[in-house]
């Protein structure tokens, strides 16, 4: 592989993000945020340019296999430079707290290991912010932007880092982006002035805002959402909730395509899913505590079933504390994740619509051995290669999700910690279960080697998993001669 594209496009990233970093110093001042921003924005800028400079060359069309690595390494790499404000500000004072930080806010999983965050600079819970809002979308489609301007096959990268398929029909990659772009900053404009309206200070509005609507949780207090009033809560409740839909159906709402939107079968999975569990829930709540109102219930389970399913983690109450079965619930719930094309993690909607379409296709030929049965998704016939690629992503998942409990066990974390916290990580959701990770805690008690774990989980899940572990095998590093088809065994 021509490891020199990549490197450019690294380059190309980490130059903008260093560039960014000079906003959050715009806003605190202070001598430890000033210091901190200045040098990790320094330091990131000298490498970001070094790189465009090295490899200015380098930018021919990427192959697959370059693809996968470039996707990959800039990830890593800014993941790397994003953490020097934390490591800097000493606010968490190690690099590992530091890294655990910057990935859980751009894979948008949004647990932190930062304590005191009601005293902590205003210029480090701007930048948390950030990193989630800009992770919300992908770091791979700001490089999009500048890419084809390159002449750089840049479609395929957005094909790794988002599964949406529904805008695919657009002539130009520039225009996807630039309606990606549309309805995310139309979204987060609509939040922040929600929430300012609702009462909420400027910078808290932009700073839940910020974490809100790229479903990440990272929550400017340490209390997360459980001090701000009713109406607070049910603003974030509804933004949640669009988060949930995927951005292009968001854009057929704005446009009033209304042909597309009833006809779109993973809206109203997503939906039927929310109603039913918080209807649920709501009931076992009346029934296990007869002394709240209805209306207290009724807002605390929608604000805790939607922060779960869209991955969002932020949270107006421990649930844990109410009762055995509401706890099964939010841990099968903490892999599934809101639609395909949105921008909340897990294990996406879609999918689960193709195995119970799979699956009722085969009870069907099991009673009518002889007859002809076609799966469709939104009137569109499903093709083999959607129905193994989900299969694929399945098996990858339940790998995984073994995988990494049994490092967390090894680790010496109690067995609902190591599972929850992998779900956790895999489905970019935030909060675990049990006492250690839950909802009422965070992850700043776990192991050093428990913590790098789970990085590696968040990078797995928000690159849902292909892109990553396909550099792990032999072949994707051998050279092709004579472009011959290479047979391995």
């Amino acid at each position: 592989m021509r490891l020199g594209v990549s490197f450019f496009v690294t380059g190309l990233v980490l130059t903008i993000f260093g560039v960014s970093m000079l906003l959050p110093l715009s806003v605190d001042f202070s001598a430890a945020t000033a210091g901190a921003f200045g040098l990790s924005a320094c330091i990131t800028l000298f490498f970001g340019i070094l790189f465009m400079l090295m490899f200015h060359d380098n930018y021919a069309k990427l192959t697959g296999r370059e693809m996968f690595l470039t996707t990959t390494l800039v990830w890593m790499s800014v993941c790397s430079f994003c953490a020097l404000p934390f490591y800097f500000s000493h606010n968490p004072t190690h690099y590992t707290d530091a890294f655990f930080e910057t990935m859980s806010g751009l894979t948008t999983m949004g647990a932190t290991v930062m304590t005191d965050l009601n005293h902590t600079a205003k210029g480090l819970l701007l930048w948390r912010a950030l990193l989630q809002w800009v992770g919300g979308l992908g770091i791979i489609v700001i490089a999009l932007a500048i890419l084809p301007l390159l002449r750089i096959g840049g479609m395929q990268l957005f094909s790794l880092e988002s599964s949406d398929k529904s805008g695919k029909n657009m002539p130009k990659t520039s225009q996807i982006i630039a309606t990606l772009m549309m309805v995310y900053v139309s979204i987060t404009i609509l939040c922040i002035l929600s929430l300012f309206i609702a009462g909420m200070s400027q910078f808290d509005a932009v700073a839940y805002a910020l974490t809100t609507v790229p479903s990440g949780g990272f929550a400017p207090y340490d209390s997360s959402a459980a001090l701000l009033t009713a109406t607070q809560q049910w603003v974030l409740t509804f933004f949640m909730f669009v988060s949930g839909f995927p951005l292009f159906f968001l854009y057929f709402l704005f446009a009033r395509d209304w042909e597309r939107i009833k006809n779109d079968t993973q809206v109203k999975t997503f939906v039927l899913i929310v109603f039913l569990l918080c209807t649920v829930l709501v009931l076992w709540m009346v029934q296990t505590f007869p002394e709240r109102s209805f209306a207290d219930i009724v807002r605390t389970v929608a604000f805790n079933v939607l922060s779960i399913i869209s991955t969002c983690g932020m949270t107006n109450e421990d649930f844990m504390l109410w009762g055995t079965f509401p706890v099964m619930v939010f841990l099968f719930l903490l892999p599934v994740g809101g639609c395909s094309g949105s921008t909340a993690g897990g294990f996406k909607i879609f999918r689960l619509n193709i195995l119970y379409f799979f699956t009722l296709k085969n009870l069907r030929m099991k009673i009518l051995p002889h007859g002809v049965f076609m799966m469709k998704f939104n009137g569109e016939p499903i093709t083999e290669d959607v129905i193994s690629g989900v299969f694929l992503f399945f098996s990858m998942f339940l790998i995984c999700l073994f995988a990494s409990s049994l490092a967390l066990a090894i680790c010496g974390l109690d067995a609902l910690t190591a599972v929850s916290g992998s779900l956790s990580a895999l489905g970019n959701v935030g909060p675990g279960l049990g006492p250690v990770i839950g909802p009422a805690s965070n992850y700043a008690g776990l192991p050093v080697p428990a913590k790098w774990i789970l990085c590696f989980d968040m990078m797995l899940g928000r690159l849902e998993y292909m892109a990553v572990l396909v550099l792990l095998t032999p072949l994707a590093w051998r050279k092709e001669r004579n472009k011959k088809p290479i047979i391995a065994f």
